[in-house]
């Protein structure tokens, strides 16, 4: 007797998922419910359950209204507005805040057909976020003469300072380094166990090796690489403490590397840019026109 009773409630309950399972095709809308006394307490509300067609259909909906979205003006969203007054509400954000937490970031959303690869690029700013702490290595004297008068360079020479830096005399304090084919057989020799593992050994497959440094090193300063992830690009491009100028030239250097990842997908139909936003470390994101 105790056997059967104690069973009763899960074969019941055995009953119910097999009913809900065998109507599982059909959109339900009842809601189970059980009483108590004068109350009437909800137990579970069937989810709705859709065909593989009617979740195609779905997919083809939301594809079609973000490009929809894609092909609207940015004027037509309410927390629109031009870049310096966005620029104002942003620095507004930041008063008091560290120096180091106020970066300004560029989020754009991508549009594009399923099975598209992702875009990926770098962005040169004329203003970068960090100054970098460049070494070159060159026996040419004369080229390191011009590269001083043209960038701050924060280590430069030959074989001396090579020298210098295996002996302990020179601290390794860069974060980037350059070097002229004449010198990279000696680098590579004296310092490669020492540069290498912090990755600042200059290296032709890298692309930091030249006879052109003056080219390559405007190439690589103040560039930032970019990928999207989740159907969006979110890119730093500048600090509060910027002026608008220089956050605008940033701007227009991060639409024209994402501009051409797409002209260079791999894709029957290329991938489409949406909404644009500005936002700062502690403030809100408004909408600027980025096509």
């Amino acid at each position: 007797m105790i056997s059967s009773l104690s069973t009763r409630p899960l074969v019941h309950g055995l009953k119910q998922t097999q009913r809900f399972l065998s109507t599982s095709h059909m959109l339900l809308a009842e809601e189970v419910t059980e009483s108590k006394g004068d109350s009437t307490v909800t137990l579970a509300t069937p989810a709705k359950v859709l065909t593989k067609e009617q979740l195609k259909k779905r997919e083809l909906r939301k594809f079609l209204k973000s490009k929809a979205d894609a092909r609207k003006p940015a004027t037509d969203y309410p927390l629109y507005m031009d870049i310096p007054k966005v620029l104002r509400y942003l620095r507004a954000a930041e008063v008091g805040q560290p120096l180091s937490q106020r970066t300004v970031s560029l989020t754009t959303l991508v549009v594009g057909e399923k099975g598209v690869p992702p875009l990926y690029g770098n962005v040169s700013f004329p203003t970068p976020l960090r100054k970098s702490k460049v070494a070159v290595f060159s026996n040419d004297v004369e080229k390191l003469e011009e590269l001083k008068k043209q960038y701050d360079l924060h280590l430069a020479g030959g074989v001396e300072v090579i020298a210098a830096i295996k002996d302990g005399s020179i601290k390794i304090d860069f974060d980037k380094a350059f070097a002229t084919p004449d010198i990279v057989s000696t680098l590579t020799a004296q310092l490669g166990r020492i540069l290498g593992p912090r990755g600042v050994l200059p290296n032709v497959k890298k692309g930091t090796v030249s006879d052109d440094l003056l080219t390559l090193i405007r190439e690589n300063l103040g560039t930032m690489p970019f990928r999207e992830r989740n159907k969006c690009i979110s890119i730093g491009v500048g600090k509060t403490s910027f002026s608008d100028e220089q956050i605008i030239q940033n701007i227009i250097a991060a639409r024209k590397a994402i501009k051409d990842s797409i002209t260079t997908q791999k894709a029957k139909k290329q991938s489409m840019l949406s909404k644009t936003t500005l936002t700062s470390s502690h403030g809100p994101g408004l909408v600027i026109d980025f096509n």
